[in-house]
């Protein structure tokens, strides 16, 4: 009686972990529809996020910030990359004319996964 009682506490302590080890992992996954979002809110005034942003970028420099699209198709450019640029940037920018946007790690990866969802695919080769 004590085992079986012991094994059933033991398969809900399971249950349990697995599924919060499971919500943990779907909060630390990126949503590349909210990042756009965010990036359309955020991004718009300095850079073009995507072709059919409804305004003009406001700050159009110099510098000439990049449109997220030149951005995804940087060479050697990784998700680590990106997501440690953006969150290192300082507030008041000295010489960076980025601000700091002040997002969470969630809504990082969701602006990162958005704009390297942006890359230009590679060219199937002719046959």
């Amino acid at each position: 009686m004590k085992t079986s009682r012991a094994t059933a506490v033991a398969g809900i302590a399971a249950c349990i972990a697995w599924t919060a080890l499971g919500a943990s992992a779907q909060t630390r996954h990126a949503d590349e529809e909210a990042g756009r979002n965010l990036a359309l809110l955020a991004c718009t005034g300095c850079h073009i996020v995507a072709p059919d942003q409804r305004f003009k970028p406001i700050y159009a420099g110099p510098p000439y910030p990049p449109s997220f699209k030149e951005i995804a198709n940087r060479s050697n450019l990784t998700a680590a990359m990106l997501q440690h640029h953006l969150e290192t940037l300082p507030a008041v920018p000295q010489n960076s004319h980025m601000p700091n946007q002040v997002l969470s790690s969630q809504e990082l990866r969701n602006v990162v996964a958005f704009i390297l969802s942006l890359r230009d695919q590679p060219k199937a080769p002719k046959q």
